[in-house]
């Protein structure tokens, strides 16, 4: 392994109506956006939360995407082994778009994020680094992309990726497709701009109980 690469581990989870983890998917990416490795897992794919929509379509979806070899059905312990074998391997810094939700999910499944002590909150970067900026405001308001409650250009990964790629199709809400497909992309143009890797974690720092550790 390169030493003098930069890694990243992008984790994203969608949960079940009890706040725990029924679809874990992770993936690591340099700094250039190569994908080093991923994984998706379903812990329990009888109780997804209500906002993904009818219990139906939601087992329809993941029975695809089961079929098609994108997930297994994986134990906490499995998922924290290989969780394990990353953080030996890549020392990467964690990272998650809401990381202090994807961190306290996990934290209630008894997934072990917490081995990561260099991490930040991408979606605080995204506000910093994307979302207040005039470009991506007329870019949010010419395409409705707007909170429905204020009107205020939408912050969210579905939206801030498809700035970033106008040819993206809107996001699936599975956890391993939404951290490689959307949130890498927005990682990899966070890191590229001109804030500093240690301003990059300040800026990101999030839910103090989530935030970097030095």
């Amino acid at each position: 392994m390169n030493t003098k690469k930069h890694f990243h581990l992008i984790v994203d989870c969608e949960t079940t109506n009890s706040n725990l983890v029924a679809d874990f998917g992770a993936v690591v990416v340099d700094r250039s956006g190569k994908v080093w490795a991923e994984f998706g897992a379903l812990l329990d794919d009888s109780d997804f939360h209500f906002a993904l929509g009818s219990k139906k379509a939601v087992q329809a979806k993941y029975k695809q995407i089961t079929a098609l070899g994108y997930r297994c059905n994986a134990s906490v312990a499995y998922i924290n082994n290989w969780l394990g074998f990353i953080r030996e391997t890549f020392d990467p810094t964690l990272t998650a778009y809401n990381i202090g939700f994807d961190m306290g999910k996990c934290r209630n499944t008894g997934i072990n994020l917490d081995q990561f002590k260099k991490r930040f909150c991408l979606l605080k970067l995204a506000k910093s680094v994307i979302v207040e900026t005039p470009e991506y405001q007329a870019w949010a308001i010419a395409e409705d992309m707007l909170t429905p409650t204020l009107g205020k250009p939408s912050a969210k990964a579905d939206a801030v990726a498809k700035y970033l790629d106008p040819t993206l199709p809107d996001e699936p809400h599975t956890a391993l497709e939404d951290a490689r497909d959307y949130e890498a992309i927005i990682l990899h143009h966070c890191i590229h701009s001109p804030l500093s890797r240690a301003k990059i974690l300040e800026t990101g720092a999030g839910n103090p109980r989530a935030k970097w550790v030095a």
